[in-house]
Formats: structure tokens, sequence, C-alpha cells
């Protein structure tokens, strides 16, 4: 765990040499609907101080928002709870959009046992959003479940919620008043299928999901911790102004969400995954892509190994998950065999490139269909943090600024 303190140190240390390295005069605006940016697990967006000295998308390489807005793009990047459920992100996700108050669901909050409302936007990121001002989303790692759902809320809403709510209480992201407003969903090396570094039997992002845990309890009771890099768990009690009405209660609460089911990592474990992926069909008029990136290589014995210049972080999880064993049956019944083995540190390839069972094809330019994934080429010798511009080194990723103009230019050519 030191080994990956220091090795963020030093990242965070480079990118504030070249802070605001992106200074060239702004393009003529693109006749291009917005994009909205959302993070993975452990991730930030604008809102968070943190995004001011590292934005989660650039890194290294300066802001990727500001860099692409800068080339004419209209792009956003929200800030959701970074070891959330992908059911309470698209809710988040939903209420920055809009510049609204969260709302969890009231049927989701019982099952849960946490507050229905959360926190409140004064101002809508995406400012007249509708089917007219349709919105491109792209999601990084658990972004891409966030923004599956997100958009199955959108375009079906809750039935369960509309159960359990009075008409005049329900959101709109649950009645299914928000059809036809999303253009397109990307995502980079998302689990659509889990990961296996979060399985038991592989292991591997102990540490990490540790870290996180630490970290979200800390700013439980420090106001300036959760400005610099907010949590968002006011959900279960696990605000500032929760802990210091009660600090007592402080223990109990975390273990209490630890135990929920209703977290990142159970979403990301492979049955949370299909579990998850159950509640979510491709929509037929909404255009899919995903980008899966390798940064593993056989060495010669069967197992998948790192590559060299994989960030420190992820060599550990990386090379438990390329690791040949016996197949095996997850307690849900999925089988882990050697198609597993490859992954870009965090993420496995065969996860990343479609959710199983939904409809899916290699990327054809010449024919590019919505309600099917467009599985994009493979990118080799990227690793999984290389999707949000790297943290190896300054400068960022070589080509990030390229795959990112490319993607955006292939999302203008889209119908509607």
């Amino acid at each position: 765990m030191l080994k990956s303190i220091t090795s963020i140190a030093l990242a965070l240390l480079q990118f504030l040499l070249g802070f605001f390295a992106f200074g060239a005069p702004a393009a003529p605006k693109k006749d291009l609907s917005p994009v909205v940016f959302v993070h993975g697990l452990g991730g930030w967006g604008q809102g968070a101080w943190l995004d001011y000295a590292v934005p989660h998308w650039g890194a290294l390489a300066g802001s990727m928002r500001k860099y692409l807005n800068q080339q004419g793009y209209e792009c956003y990047a929200v800030s959701v709870g970074p070891v959330s459920s992908a059911w309470d992100r698209a809710c988040e996700l939903y209420a920055q959009m809009s510049g609204e108050r969260v709302d969890y669901g009231a049927a989701h909050a019982a099952a849960h046992h946490h507050n229905r409302y959360g926190e409140a936007f004064g101002k809508a990121l995406v400012a007249g959003w509708d089917t007219n001002r349709k919105v491109h989303l792209i999601g990084h790692s658990f972004g891409g479940a966030t923004i599956r759902l997100f958009a199955q809320l959108c375009e079906q809403g809750s039935a369960a919620e509309r159960a359990a709510t009075p008409k005049a209480e329900l959101s709109p992201l649950f009645s299914g008043a928000l059809k036809g407003r999303i253009a397109s969903i990307t995502t980079l090396g998302a689990p659509h299928n889990g990961s296996t570094a979060s399985e038991p039997v592989v292991g591997g992002a102990g540490d990490i999901e540790n870290g996180l845990t630490k970290m979200a309890k800390s700013q439980s009771y420090i106001p300036f911790l959760n400005q610099i890099y907010p949590f968002r768990l006011g959900q279960f009690r696990l605000s500032p102004a929760d802990f210091w009405r009660a600090p007592w209660k402080l223990n109990e609460r975390m273990e209490a969400f630890n135990q929920s089911n209703d977290r990142a990592a159970v979403d990301l474990s492979l049955d949370g995954a299909a579990a998850l992926n159950k509640t979510i069909q491709c929509q037929p008029k909404i255009y899919y892509f995903s980008y899966a990136a390798q940064m593993t290589q056989d060495d010669g014995s069967g197992n998948q190994v790192p590559k060299d210049g994989m960030w420190d972080m992820f060599t550990e999880p990386s090379a438990a998950m390329g690791k040949k064993r016996a197949p095996y049956r997850t307690p849900g019944g999925i089988l882990v065999d050697e198609k597993w083995l490859p992954n870009d540190g965090l993420v496995n390839v065969v996860s990343a490139q479609y959710p199983f069972g939904e409809p899916h094809r290699a990327y054809n330019a010449k024919k590019l269909s919505p309600g099917v994934w467009q599985v994009m080429p493979l990118i080799e010798n990227w690793d999984h943090m290389d999707f949000g511009g790297g943290m190896q080194k300054r400068g960022g990723t070589p080509g990030i600024k390229e795959f990112y103009l490319r993607h955006l230019r292939l999302l203008e050519r889209l119908p509607g």
C-alpha cells in the first residue's frame, strides 16, 4: 500500500509542475451534443477540489475536458460517489445534470436502509438537456455500469419506484419521462461483467478497496477532506454533518455500509455484475461503443503478466488476475477460465468488451447501428489509467488527446 501511495504522490507532484498545460485559443464550436464524462471507482470530477490539481480526465496530461472544450466541444465531468453502487451513482448523475436534489428512490432507499434524499444541486450541469439537446455519455471503468443503468432508467424508468412512490413525489428518472435524451454511450475499460480482481479466489484489489474505505471514513469527520475529494455517502449518514451530530455512531455506520449490497465493490464482483446486467438492456435508439485495453503478455507458461510501463498500483492486481489456475465457477455459476487472464491492470479484457448476452459486433465505420455494442479494436500497451491520461509521466499517455478527438469526431458523424 505504501508503494501505491508513493506512486500517487509522485504523480501528483509531476502534474503540478505542468499545471494548465493547455493554453491554445478555443476552436469554433462543434456541431455535437454535449459530452458528459463519468468516472469510475475511486474517481472524481467537477466540483471536487482535487479536480483542479489533478483532473481525473487527463491526469498528468492536464484537463482533457478543458482541452476538448478548446477544440470546440462542449464537455462536462460529473463527480459521483467513488465507492457507491451503480444505482446511487446514476441517481447522482441525474441530479447533477438536471440541477436537482438527489433522489435515490423510496423503494431503493428502504431496501438498503439509507436515506432517500441526498445532496441538492442548484444549477444544472447541462443546461437545456432534453430530446432536442441530447447528451453523449462516456464512462471510464465503473462509470460504464453507471451510464448504462442511467440510460436504462431514462428510457424505461423503474417499476419498483413507481409502485412505491406517490406520483407527485416521483422523480422523472424513475417515471420513464426522460426518453430520447441520450445519443450514445461509450465505455472505456469498463468491467461490464465484473473484474476478477474483486473475486476472493483471485484477489488483488484488496489494497485499493481498503484504501478507499479508509479515506471514506476520514472524510466523514473532516469537512476539508470532503471538499477536496467528496465520497458522497450522506445517504448512509456518513457525512461530516452526521458525524458531528453523533460521532460515536461512525464505526457502526461505516460497518453498515461495508456490509451493504448497495456499494461498488458488490457491483464489481462477477456475480454482482451479472445481477446488475439483468436489470439493464441495450436501448434501441442509443449507440453503444466499448474500448478495452491490454497491458499484459504471456510469460510462456500460460500466465498473463504485467508489461513494463504498467502503473505500479496495478501490477499486483494484474499479476493476480493473469495467474493461470484451474477453471472454477463463482457461487452464481459464472465460469472463470483462461479467457479471463488478459487484463489492463484492473479489468479483464473479456469483461471490458461488452456485457455478456447483449448484442455486439466488431466496429465497422460503415455499419454503425443503435442498440448494438460496437466493440472497438483492442488497445495494446495501455493500462487501466491510461484511458484517463495516465499517471506515469508528465505530459500524460502518448496519443491520449488524439484518442479523444478521434472518438468525438466519430460521435459527430452519428445520425440525429
